[in-house]
């Protein structure tokens, strides 16, 4: 697996942790040795000024083992150490040169104990920041199968109510071709929108809230040619709000079939569906007209969204039923502007 980490994460890091370790290291080394207040901190500048390398010397050790596609950690580990001894030896080298003198040897070993030790605990900060980026991206991962998982499900759920629905909307078309060639017309290229979108939409897990809100209309405007004045529907969201918004792909047509499936209603006892904005979430009622006993569905398709939507945006749909309505609240996404 390809290490993946947010650099600006790593680099803020770098910056918080370098200054920690410094004053830490420093304020151990002051009360072992009884130092002044200035080599205090000029001993503080330099450690974090070394740290800092050091974080520098593995975040580009790490891209190029992203780079590479290295799936072991110890060539890092190694990359890592290596770098860091031979700027160890360049620096010594040349401070000698420099100062015109050699260091002593407790001295060179006190020096690279301490840069390997900075380098152990950078090391431990970068593979902590591995683990929890790997987990993330599983989880994420997970998720995703989730969804496509429920999405498949409905879309089976869609193929297999799919005959009865095009059995039902070819009666339709036959009932009025006969009569009215122009309804005819305009039922049929919103059956063809409705048929194409079901055909393509499982390709997207969100989608704008606009193309779900067509799509919604298409099946209501189908369903209420087929059921005249038995179906009534109306939609208030302000136009300026459906372009701001996105919603998991078939959410909102779902409730409204869930709605159409669940009642009895006829030209006497009319279904009303109201589907409303506010304040960034979409309210989907209708008034209740039980079917008789044993004619309820299972609930399948509502099940379904619940999950969906849960895994989708991290969100619950709030159900609220009474004796006489039926309501659904879901919280909107806000549309992202790249």
């Amino acid at each position: 697996m390809c290490i993946k980490t947010n650099k600006k994460e790593l680099y803020e890091t770098a910056i918080i942790t370098s200054p920690i370790i410094a004053l830490f290291e420093c304020s151990v080394i002051a009360l072992l040795t009884h130092q002044t207040v200035a080599r205090f901190l000029v001993g503080v500048i330099v450690i974090t000024i070394l740290s800092l390398f050091i974080w520098l010397i593995n975040i580009f050790v790490l891209n190029i083992e992203n780079t590479t596609g290295a799936k072991t950690s110890w060539k890092r580990y190694t990359l890592s150490y290596m770098f860091l001894l031979i700027f160890f030896a360049f620096a010594s080298i040349t401070t000698d040169i420099i100062s015109n003198e050699s260091h002593t040897t407790p001295s060179v070993i006190l020096q690279l104990t301490n840069i390997l030790s900075l380098n152990a605990i950078v090391l431990i900060m970068v593979n902590n920041m591995i683990m929890r980026s790997q987990k993330s991206q599983t989880e994420s991962e997970l998720a995703n199968l989730k969804i496509k998982h429920l999405e498949a499900e409905h879309q089976q759920l869609i193929q297999q109510l799919q005959p009865h629905f095009l059995f039902n909307s070819f009666s339709t078309l036959k009932s009025i071709i006969g009569t009215d060639t122009e309804l005819a017309q305009e039922y049929l290229v919103k059956l063809s929108n409705f048929l194409r979108f079901t055909a393509t939409a499982h390709q997207n897990t969100i989608i704008p809230l606009c193309e779900e809100l067509e799509f919604t209309k298409n099946y209501i405007d189908l369903q209420q040619i087929r059921f005249e004045d038995a179906l009534y529907y109306k939609i208030s969201i302000p136009d300026n709000m459906i372009s701001q918004f996105e919603i998991p792909v078939y959410a909102l047509q779902s409730l409204v079939e869930n709605a159409i499936k669940h009642n009895a209603f006829n030209n006497e006892n009319t279904l009303k569906i109201d589907i409303v904005f506010d304040n960034g979430n979409l309210i989907v009622s209708n008034n209740k007209l039980p079917k008789p006993p044993g004619e309820t569905k299972s609930g399948i398709g509502l099940n379904n969204l619940k999950k969906r939507y849960k895994l989708s945006t991290g969100q619950e749909i709030n159900i609220e039923e009474s004796s006489m309505n039926f309501r659904v609240t879901l919280k909107l996404i806000s549309k992202r502007y790249d």
